[in-house]
């Protein structure tokens, strides 16, 4: 069987080309035609319109791959008689003479729709195949990707979340331990209270950041006082404090120096190891001391006015008992000296007077003891140099008899041949002098002071 479409020669009873896959029309006889007459309707072909129908209006969707049809379709020859050419109604031709044999054509049918080939549609399907794991590939491929990004933004928020967490503790924990700590220098000072100025200090050093500090403080007699964060640090002390007593001390030189540990608790006390030393003055060499101590003590804000007046005071008094302490021991070197020379010690206020008053001074009446004339005048003129005792003194002198030493009490004692210039100045002061007894005697006659011994020379010791 041939296809009608292609031309190719198929076997018989096959509903294919084999070729272009074309549909093949069914040769089977007809039940009550003749093999002249194709399409069972009792006409011979020969005798048959030549008009040819009209293909179905069905039309099968084209496969992906069509196969064009043949461009020249064999039509049947047609012998036409005369009188049908010249009739244009005529429906129907002479037969042909019995004698002729013509080969048999079938009649041409409508192309029905390209077929896909078997092997084409398998080579789709794999194509197909191919596409959806490809697609599948990808697809996989896409969402482990997008996986893989969702996994990393995940991963970077919660490193993110971390960082953060971390860097709030670390900020936490940086605000704690930048709390201050109240530091306890190890100050011992002798006589130094509550009642005193405190002490001005420099602190200078660096903090556990690295920044750099340098603050004034006043610490307490207590070593309180200074308030820094952790870090290592020096103390110099600027000025001495004045202590209730008015004492100043001697300060050390340098600085001391102190170091706050990570592991000090925050915010806690720190006292500082070591011991600072301040060592009391003697005021009579410390002008310069006294006079920077009490421009710190003013200073500083939290001493009122009062206490620095009474600290003011507190120290010139402890300079006046310094001097008085430094002449008690002069003149108590002098008196043992003296001493131990063989000298007699006594103090006693110096009065230069005249005879009618030194008389008078003792309580009498200078006429009733010496009269009246020229010797009496002239003992009236005469100048009198004593020494008057604070109260009576007992003293051994020489007895004028000739009999020796003896003891008795005096109330005053006379200088009789130092001039009354060396003695001037002393004139109403209390002096310290010393004598030799052997050379100081005891009067037995009526002479100026009434019975009080006297001496030719005096040693003034203070």
């Amino acid at each position: 069987m041939f296809c009608p479409i292609c031309g190719t020669k198929n076997e018989d009873g096959v509903r294919f080309c084999s070729t272009c896959g074309a549909e093949l029309p069914n040769m089977a006889a007809p039940t009550r035609a003749s093999h002249l007459d194709t399409n069972g309707d009792g006409i011979p072909d020969v005798l048959e319109p030549t008009t040819v129908a009209a293909p179905p209006t069905t039309v099968m969707a084209p496969p992906t791959t069509v196969m064009a049809p043949p461009t020249t379709v064999m039509a049947p020859p047609t012998t036409v008689l005369p009188s049908q050419a010249d009739d244009p109604d005529a429906t129907r031709v002479a037969p042909r003479p019995a004698t002729q044999q013509r080969r048999y054509q079938p009649s041409p049918q409508p192309a029905p729709a390209p077929q896909r080939k078997k092997g084409g549609r398998g080579i789709i399907v794999a194509l197909l195949a191919i596409i959806v794991l490809a697609c599948a590939a990808f697809g996989i491929m896409y969402w482990q990707h997008y996986q893989a990004q969702i996994d990393a933004a995940e991963q970077a928020r919660i490193e993110q979340e971390e960082a953060e967490r971390r860097a709030t503790e670390e900020a936490a924990q940086k605000e704690e331990q930048r709390k201050p700590h109240d530091v306890i220098l190890p100050i011992s000072a002798e006589g130094l209270d509550a009642y005193g100025s405190r002490i001005p200090v420099q602190v200078k050093g660096t903090d556990f950041e690295g920044n750099s500090f340098d603050q004034s403080f006043y610490v307490s007699y207590d070593g309180a006082g200074i308030n820094v964060r952790k870090g290592s640090y020096e103390v110099t002390i600027l000025a001495s404090p004045i202590a209730s007593d008015g004492t100043v001390y001697a300060v050390p030189s340098g600085s001391f120096p102190f170091t706050i540990p990570d592991t000090q608790e925050a915010g806690s006390v720190f006292k500082a190891p070591g011991s600072i030393v301040l060592t009391p003055l003697d005021p009579l060499s410390a002008d310069d001391v006294i006079a920077q101590a009490l421009a710190f003590a003013q200073a500083d804000p939290d001493l009122s006015a009062d206490v620095l007046s009474a600290l003011s005071d507190a120290v010139n008094a402890k300079k006046s008992a310094a001097f008085d302490a430094q002449d008690q021991a002069a003149h108590d070197q002098a008196v043992s000296k003296a001493q131990a020379d063989g000298l007699t010690v006594v103090s006693g206020t110096v009065h230069i007077m005249t005879g009618s008053e030194l008389c008078s001074f003792q309580g009498y009446e200078f006429e009733q003891v010496f009269g009246t004339g020229d010797w009496a005048n002239e003992e009236a003129q005469r100048v009198y140099v004593v020494i008057v005792f604070d109260e009576e003194t007992e003293l051994n002198c020489m007895s004028a008899d000739g009999s020796g030493l003896r003891t008795d009490v005096a109330t005053m004692i006379a200088v009789t041949k130092q001039s009354k210039s060396t003695w001037e100045k002393y004139d109403g002061k209390t002096v310290t002098v010393g004598f030799r007894p052997e050379e100081t005697w005891w009067p037995t006659d009526v002479s100026l002071p009434m019975g009080q011994p006297r001496t030719p020379n005096v040693r003034i010791i203070d």
